[in-house]
């Protein structure tokens, strides 16, 4: 079986070192509010860049998480049985295997 996250790692890293490579005589300046850092290779600007983007990131996942609490796993709904109607004053009778017609021949005899 090929390992194709390593060959694909390995391609990228690849690419990686060649930008490196043709831009290490490219230099810049870099002005933060009142420093000013000058000949910077551009490598080491798109490097600070990617890595405060990351790490602004992460702190944004991170108090997202906070405000919102802990995660929690949905639990199932509890079942709930549905109601029975009302019979009123009668007290509760034990159900019939005979067909509902003939039952309520039944009760009518009786009363």
């Amino acid at each position: 079986m090929m390992p194709w996250k390593l060959l694909a790692f390995t391609a990228v890293i690849a690419l990686v070192l060649v930008f490196v490579g043709f831009n290490l005589d490219n230099r810049c300046d870099i002005s933060i509010a009142l420093f000013t850092f000058s000949d910077v290779p551009v490598v080491i600007t798109i490097l600070a860049a990617y890595l405060l983007g990351l790490l602004s990131a992460f702190f944004l996942a991170v108090g997202k998480r906070a405000r919102t609490g802990p995660r929690v796993s949905a639990a199932p709904a509890p079942r709930v049985m549905p109601a029975e109607p009302e019979r009123g004053l009668e007290p509760p009778s034990q159900p019939s295997s005979q067909p509902l017609s003939q039952a309520a021949a039944r009760k009518k005899k009786r009363s």
